[in-house]
């Protein structure tokens, strides 16, 4: 980086924005902080030269060069500090080799990146054949209200890539949907209670009894009794890969059915895969299903929010054939996030890939997601870094933080990217 100096003066700015989701203001569609963070990012675009628009607050937009259009896309909204944190959250800090601070890693970091990887682009002098659209997005921890505007007031490109996913790079991300159960109210308990959010495994149930039971299947099902409740416990995960936690919901499931309740069609197809919809796979593995939180709904039953991640080339529609045979009150709520894949080995994917193997000396092949990126908004888009597997950047955590040395090397994989994307004399 040839101006390291400068980078890490602006990141500490950056940082400084509290950019979290607020009530709406006039001009401010996600809040006073959000708009100046894209604002601060807007007005350093152009004191580097570059020309720029700002879709009235929604999301931003950075042009350089001509010929086929090339997307980036990320943002500078972050998510809430919470607490827990041993380091001011909106105060750049560095630390035994580390950068910390709320943003750092998601996604202001990777966005300030890959403006730096431009400007050197547009300083070098070297010919530019593609037209790079960067696109600087203000909501994508809570709703994604930025990219629907973005596609209301111009047309995206067709390939693009997104700086907030994994390295080396990403070809194909599964769909996400969310399937809600509707159970009518049991005879002898309550609404079951449990999970915090829709794409984490349920690590927390619980039910209250409204008559005597049977105590002895607290023990049959690993369950406690504690405040008149019957509280089951599980461990978390991430929703799109529920094999790695214990859904809190199955014992308390199969207790209530052990006490006389209705409820063994739910087990066998929620928990037991009864539909065989998990069983579908193809080379972006398998379609994804998770049962994550349970509340109560206006007539005293049961809500069950579930987390479906479905692989690319299957679609919703393949798979409502199979969830329409179980005798449920079923509704699939459609978010517009279908299945979305890339040619692996298509020009595309393999310019950033190669750009990957060439600074970090490996010998990587792309893969694909289970999580949903803003690489979406384009037909043909890709995650593309910050994060190296096996290192841990906190994210949404306390004390989020990067290694200085990753930083550099993201920088120069994002550098390479972006000269040999301008190189390229034939389109994608």
């Amino acid at each position: 980086m040839k101006n390291s100096d400068g980078f890490i003066k602006n990141l500490g700015e950056l940082i400084a924005i509290e950019s979290v989701e607020t009530k709406a203001e006039k001009d401010a569609p996600f809040g006073k902080n959000v708009k100046a963070a894209l604002t601060w990012f807007l007005n350093l675009a152009e004191s580097f030269g570059f020309k720029t628009v700002n879709y009235d607050n929604y999301a931003g937009e950075i042009v350089y060069g001509d010929g086929q259009e090339i997307g980036i896309i990320g943002h500078l909204d972050v998510v809430p500090a919470g607490t827990g944190w041993n380091f001011p959250p909106f105060t750049l800090t560095e630390k035994d080799g580390y950068l910390i601070g709320r943003g750092v890693g998601d996604d202001k970091g990777a966005m300030l990146m890959t403006l730096y990887a431009l400007k050197e682009l547009k300083d070098s002098g070297a010919i530019c054949n593609k037209k790079f659209r960067f696109f600087v997005g203000t909501n994508e921890e809570s709703g994604w209200k930025d990219a629907e505007y973005l596609k209301t007031k111009t047309t995206l490109p067709e390939y693009g890539f997104s700086p907030d996913g994994n390295f080396p790079v990403s070809y194909a991300e599964k769909g996400f949907y969310y399937v809600n159960i509707n159970l009518p109210p049991f005879k002898n308990f309550g609404a079951i209670k449990g999970g915090t959010v829709i794409n984490a495994v349920c690590a927390h149930a619980e039910v209250y009894p409204k008559a005597e039971f049977d105590k002895t299947l607290l023990a049959k099902h690993g369950l406690s009794f504690e405040d008149g409740k019957v509280i089951s416990r599980g461990v978390a995960a991430h929703g799109s890969q529920p094999q790695l936690g214990k859904n809190a919901l199955l014992p308390l499931f199969e207790f209530l059915k052990d006490c006389g309740e209705n409820v063994g069609d739910y087990i066998d197809y929620l928990f037991k895969d009864k539909w065989e919809i998990a069983k579908m796979k193809n080379e972006q593995g398998y379609l994804t299903f998770s049962p994550d939180l349970a509340q109560e709904l206006k007539n005293g039953g049961t809500q069950i929010l579930c987390d479906m991640r479905i692989p690319a080339p299957f679609t919703l529609k393949t798979v409502n054939e199979k969830l329409s045979v179980a005798p449920l009150d079923i509704t699939v709520i459609d978010h517009e996030h279908p299945p979305v894949m890339t040619d692996k080995d298509g020009k595309f994917v393999q310019t950033l890939l190669k750009a990957y193997n060439a600074i970090t000396g490996e010998n990587q092949t792309p893969v694909s997601m289970g999580g949903s990126t803003f690489a979406r908004v384009f037909k043909k888009g890709c995650a593309f870094g910050p994060e190296f597997d096996g290192e841990n950047y906190h994210m949404h955590e306390a004390d989020e933080r990067v290694k200085k040395d990753l930083f550099i090397n993201s920088y120069e994989i994002y550098k390479k990217a972006i000269f040999d994307l301008a190189a390229l004399k034939e389109d994608i």
